[in-house]
């Protein structure tokens, strides 16, 4: 266990966090039986936005006109 730890406190912020979000999967993972997991799941796929056609014509309209753009020269 000391190895691990001494790994851990030589890792950087970002990959402490990393570390950090990969060990909370694994525990959400092992919590979750088959049963609760489907319930679980419907939840989470309800909070996804959902974009309608004219939200999307905006980034079209964007990409159209990004090609368009003209990079000064120094």
């Amino acid at each position: 266990m000391n190895d691990i730890v001494l790994k851990y406190n030589q890792l950087n912020k970002s990959a402490r966090r990393e570390v950090n979000d990969f060990m909370d999967f694994l525990l959400n993972r092992q919590k979750t039986n088959n049963h609760n997991f489907l319930s679980t799941y419907k939840e989470k796929i309800r909070t996804v936005s959902v974009w309608t056609e004219d939200d999307c014509k905006i980034f079209e309209t964007n990409q159209k006109t990004f090609n368009q753009w003209k990079v000064q020269e120094w």
